[in-house]
């Protein structure tokens, strides 16, 4: 027989007593929650809610912690509930009210409207349309951007080109739309921003090369707070950077990525800046290449489907020597040379959205992107935007725009 104070003691056991999946138990832990006690004062559906998770884990958390209440008295009960928390971590499964969720998955933009709906235009463009924002301009786009929960996007180009600042643009914006977004920066009430705050989530991002330090960071999230009441220091609490000194580094992070994700369930964003770095040396054979690919490929795949994740990744340009006929060269066979992403398509599935930056002509001191997926035919690949002095992208003023006319690209080049 359990007396009141033997069942006072079952519920200031810690939550690890629970027979959880390690995304729930680390969601608890990052939600504040520490014993039993803890948990058997919220109801299901405000566990649900605050956890991110079904109404039935919910429950079935619940009903967890009221087994351990009735200790050895009912064994039944206990050794029941023990088994199926397994089922939930071998079998995921999702309503259809979770699918239709991913509707109202946060969008993050880039700062420059026409980069958001250049990517739009191959990733969500039907959205758009349906909620009568395409006309939306400039900082009124910010909560409206193209990139979402799921996405793959690779930024490329030549130094210089932009990488790392359109990197820096979606970073903080997802972190915008993580505290309020637009539509919440100081204008709605508590009840609004509390909402937006669900919706998003943070950043964690792997810098090879030192280009996006905390310093930088900062300073961006200060000019980005003209525009919104939110202060710099509550934008770069949510943004993890991982300094990756060297290749081994590098292989050890992705072998460990899905791990820390799941122990940082709020990361809704991964920006790699940038993959190729330690990866472009020339006495690296071609069996040891591959299979690091294949690592990236598949942390990365498990980032956007698993742990429901945005990854950017940003990668450098190689030159390739072709002959006439197209075909693999040497510098004594090459007849052109041509700029192509470092990594090729080695780490990339169908759906990557390729992202290439580029200056314009003798004379033409715009930056122009060209983007394309695999197997699309979109007719508009290209658009025009800029880097103001901040360093932050943005758009080239309409009167500019209208008089330049878009460079002709051979689809080889930015293949």
């Amino acid at each position: 027989m359990v007396d009141s104070q033997g069942a006072a003691g079952q519920f200031e056991r810690p939550i690890s007593a629970l027979n959880l999946s390690r995304p729930l138990k680390a969601a608890l832990i990052e939600a504040g929650y520490k014993t039993l006690a803890d948990i058997k004062q919220v109801s299901a559906s405000d566990l649900s809610t605050e956890l991110s998770v079904s109404l039935a884990q919910a429950e079935e958390l619940l009903h967890q912690v009221d087994t351990l209440q009735a200790g050895p008295s009912e064994p039944n009960k206990l050794s029941s509930s023990q088994h199926r928390p397994i089922q939930h971590s071998q079998i995921q499964s999702s309503t259809a009210a979770d699918l239709l969720s991913t509707a109202s998955l946060p969008h993050f933009s880039t700062f420059s409207t026409s980069l958001d709906t250049l990517i739009s235009r191959f990733s969500d463009a039907d959205r758009d349309t349906r909620d009568g924002i395409s006309s939306r301009k400039g900082k009124e786009k910010e909560d409206t951007g193209a990139i979402f929960p799921g996405m793959t996007v690779e930024i490329s180009g030549p130094p210089g080109g932009g990488k790392t600042a359109v990197a820096l643009g979606i970073l903080l914006n997802a972190r915008m739309a993580r505290i309020g977004g637009v539509n919440g920066l100081g204008q709605e009430g508590e009840a609004d921003r509390e909402t937006d705050d669900q919706l998003g989530g943070e950043v964690l991002v792997l810098d090879t090369e030192g280009a996006i330090t905390a310093e930088r960071v900062y300073r961006a999230a200060e000019i980005v707070k003209r525009s919104s009441s939110i202060p710099p220091k509550q934008i770069l609490h949510g943004i993890h950077i991982v300094r990756v000194l060297t290749q081994v580094e590098m292989i050890a992070f992705l072998h460990t990525l899905d791990d820390w994700l799941e122990t940082h369930p709020k990361v809704n964003l991964v920006v790699i800046d940038t993959l190729s770095y330690h990866f472009r040396q020339p006495g690296l054979d071609m069996g040891t290449r591959r299979r690091i690919m294949e690592l990236a490929k598949q942390k990365i795949g498990q980032a956007t489907t698993v742990h429901r994740c945005a990854v950017v990744v940003c990668n450098q340009l190689a030159t390739k020597l072709l002959t006439a006929e197209n075909k693999p060269a040497n510098f004594d066979t090459g007849d052109r040379a041509v700029l192509m992403p470092q990594l090729g398509d080695s780490w990339t599935t169908g759906k990557t959205l390729r992202i290439v930056l580029f200056r314009g002509g003798p004379g033409d001191e715009l930056r122009y992107a060209h983007a394309s997926v695999s197997g699309s035919n979109k007719d508009v690949p290209w658009a025009c935007f800029d880097i103001d002095i901040d360093g932050i992208p943005c758009d080239v003023p309409d009167s500019l725009f209208r008089a330049i006319t878009p460079p002709i690209l051979d689809e080889d080049e930015v293949d």
